[in-house]
């Protein structure tokens, strides 16, 4: 049996959460920025670095 998809929420760019790392709240776009420089760079000493709570915001903005 087939079930329809429900619709799902757009995570937008702007939206802010509190991050738990840098204890701030943050936008979504922000914070995709900072986690994005940091790995690239494999800056070890930034708090963004192999941040799950910035994977996490990654993954779920991409879903939406």
């Amino acid at each position: 049996m087939l079930y329809p998809l429900m619709p799902q929420t757009k995570m937008q760019g702007e939206a802010a959460f509190q991050c738990k790392r840098l204890q701030q709240e943050v936008t979504v776009a922000a914070c995709l920025d900072w986690f994005v420089d940091h790995n690239a760079l494999c800056r070890k000493a930034s708090p963004c670095f192999k941040c799950p709570q910035g994977q996490k915001t990654r993954e779920e903005f991409s879903r939406s």
